[in-house]
């Protein structure tokens, strides 16, 4: 079991992906590393800075991809970004209607959002902004997927 971690940190990410991979135990394990050194990944002091190197980061994450995941999200938070996970076994072929279609689903849920029969017409509720996220999440996958698409009938240039 990890130490408690204040969100937003190194240490909480580290926390995370030790979570995705089962518990600091499994880390450990697929890491190399002793129990006290992974767990000491997650510890966070002020009169030193814990830590885990990123080449332990990196490499639990290509046994274990669920575990890169947190890890990213952390470091594009602080670069002012996102990092969403793209499903890449959607088909490539109709990209544009792919896109065009999840974009008329974004716009869809934006006018029900503020149509009459929303619980607040004038903004997102919760469950609305959700269901929005979701939608953004699957037009961002389409749009991912049809860049791929261009950027192998490129040549690999970007």
């Amino acid at each position: 079991m990890t130490r408690p971690s204040r969100p937003g940190t190194i240490q909480d990410a580290v926390r995370r992906a030790y979570v995705a991979v089962g518990g600091v135990e499994n880390a450990a394990a697929d890491m190399g590393l002793s129990l006290s050194s992974a767990s000491y990944g997650t510890e966070l002091r002020e009169d030193r800075p814990g830590g885990l190197g990123v080449n332990y980061l990196d490499r639990l994450g290509r046994v274990d991809v669920a575990a890169a995941l947190p890890v990213a999200q952390h470091f594009a938070t602080l670069a002012g970004g996102v990092f969403q996970p793209i499903d890449w076994s959607g088909p490539i072929a109709g990209g544009v209607h792919a896109l065009t279609r999840e974009f008329s689903d974004v716009l869809q849920v934006h006018a029900e959002a503020h149509s009459s029969t929303s619980g607040d017409p004038a903004d997102y509720t919760p469950e609305e902004a959700r269901r929005q996220i979701r939608e953004i999440d699957e037009l961002v996958g389409a749009a991912l997927r049809l860049r791929a698409a261009m950027v192998e009938k490129a040549g690999g240039a970007a």
